[in-house]
């Protein structure tokens, strides 16, 4: 799949994988990192956020910045079957909200012009052409058809 090996020959990641293809998360996070997680940042929700919890370490942190796969669920589910191991493991769950953030936005902003002045910052974008492939690349985005930032040059 072209976002994993973008992923791990242009960015360097330790690993990447395509989740589609992977019949049991919880075992396949065990095995990419047998000792578990620190820190885990996830803007999926759902079997992700579940998958992670099983793999972090005790004291753990996990960052909370949104949950697309929730995104077109027709019901709101029942939440994490796995709240216990959040109390047994003593991890601490937080939300990330970018507007809070709103202090350090200059200073944001002066560090990333000059990162990406310095070929720092590597990204990919997908791009529709006329807004009237909007529609289109909103779906192409749910399913993962893109690279990077999804756009719409009008």
């Amino acid at each position: 799949m072209k976002k994993v090996k973008w992923l791990k020959n242009d960015l360097k990641i330790d690993h990447a994988f395509n989740y589609k293809k992977i019949e049991n998360l919880v075992l396949h996070l065990k095995e990419v990192c047998p000792e578990g997680f620190d820190l885990y940042f996830d803007n999926v929700g759902g079997d992700f956020l579940e998958s992670a919890i099983f793999q972090m370490k005790n004291f753990g942190r996990i960052v909370i910045c949104g949950r697309i796969s929730q995104m077109n669920a027709t019901n709101p589910g029942s939440g994490l079957k796995n709240m216990a191991h959040v109390l047994v493991k003593r991890l601490t769950i937080k939300g990330f909200i970018i507007f809070d953030h709103e202090d350090d936005r200059e200073q944001f902003e002066t560090d990333m012009a000059k990162w990406l002045l310095e070929d720092k910052i590597k990204f990919k974008e997908t791009v529709y052409e006329g807004i009237e492939n909007t529609p289109k690349s909103f779906i192409d985005l749910l399913e993962g058809k893109n690279i990077g930032k999804m756009l719409v040059k009008i």
